[in-house]
């Protein structure tokens, strides 16, 4: 668990790392704090992530935040992710706006993700899966933005037991806006 926590902040850390210029072309990261509502019992959303562009509109991007903030202590849960997108007229950046598409690794942690027994009895922490979506960036000044996205996230195991305790399989859809910078 610590090692994929030192992955996600040294990819988050990356693109802050590049150096603002102002040449034609757009500058490779890109960070963004979000905020949003999700289905269930998910609202809200927040959190923060960054991309680093690496190909020809192809991104490789990591995000911490955290569903369920709304209600009962016991209904919140972190979400993690690694993920891969595909920006569409990614050379154009100044108002402009960029639809992209994207998924990746999902992992669920805290105490809501309980699984089941884990090894010599205790619960695991944490919940495996996958997401999926897209949404759009809008550049109105050169290095600040606003991004909309909507996502799926899906896995096989239960997320907020206390809330839905019977229910095997749970996924949710959520619907985030966000202050981008590169």
């Amino acid at each position: 668990m610590k090692e994929f926590i030192v992955i996600m902040a040294w990819l988050f850390l990356i693109p802050t790392l590049a150096w603002a210029q102002y040449a034609e072309h757009p500058p490779r990261g890109l960070g963004y704090v979000f905020v949003g509502a999700g289905s269930g019992m998910t609202t809200p959303t927040v959190g923060f992530g960054g991309e680093l562009h690496v190909a020809r509109g192809f991104a490789l991007g990591a995000e911490v935040g955290a569903i369920g903030l709304g209600g009962d202590p016991n209904e919140k849960t972190g979400v993690g992710s690694a993920n891969l997108s595909y920006h569409f007229l990614h050379k154009k950046t100044r108002g402009h706006a960029a639809p992209f598409v994207g998924g990746g690794y999902t992992v669920f942690f805290g105490h809501n993700t309980h699984t089941g027994t884990g090894l010599w009895g205790h619960k695991p922490l944490m919940t495996q899966g996958f997401n999926v979506g897209g949404g759009v960036d809008i550049f109105a000044e050169r290095l600040v933005g606003v991004r909309v996205d909507i996502r799926y996230h899906g896995h096989g195991g239960r997320i907020l037991n206390y809330v839905f305790p019977d229910l095997d399989q749970f996924s949710f859809v959520a619907v985030r806006i966000a202050l981008t910078f590169w």
